[in-house]
């Protein structure tokens, strides 16, 4: 009897441990850096959920109480070392493009 309420029970969900490191702004990351010892420790669903576990136990952080607007930052990492790079010419016109992208130089995404 106790079986069939058990299956009829909603699935649960998997958690997944979140890392916070407070190094370039505050990172929430699901990877664990050797070089770094992680601030905070999380087991949530998906980001949303880390960060409002963060948001309780660290009301400032920069991750979540963003109030500088004025700070470019990268989409992936949060990280504010931003390089920009001149695009070099296009292949299809052979024109010198006058577009610069911005690289993070952490983790070496382009933006």
């Amino acid at each position: 009897m106790l079986g069939d309420v058990e299956s009829s029970a909603e699935p649960r969900k998997v958690t997944t441990k979140w890392y916070y490191y407070n190094g370039a702004g505050g990172i929430l990351t699901t990877t664990l850096y050797d070089d770094e010892e992680p601030l905070y420790i999380f087991d949530a669903i998906d980001m949303k959920d880390a960060e409002k576990q963060l948001k309780e136990v660290l009301p400032n952080s920069p991750l979540v109480n963003d109030n500088s607007p004025d700070i470019v930052r990268c989409p992936r990492c949060r990280s504010t070392q931003i390089q920009m790079v001149p695009r070099k010419f296009s292949l299809l016109t052979g024109f010198a493009t006058n577009r610069i992208d911005r690289v993070c130089v952490r983790c070496q995404k382009r933006f």
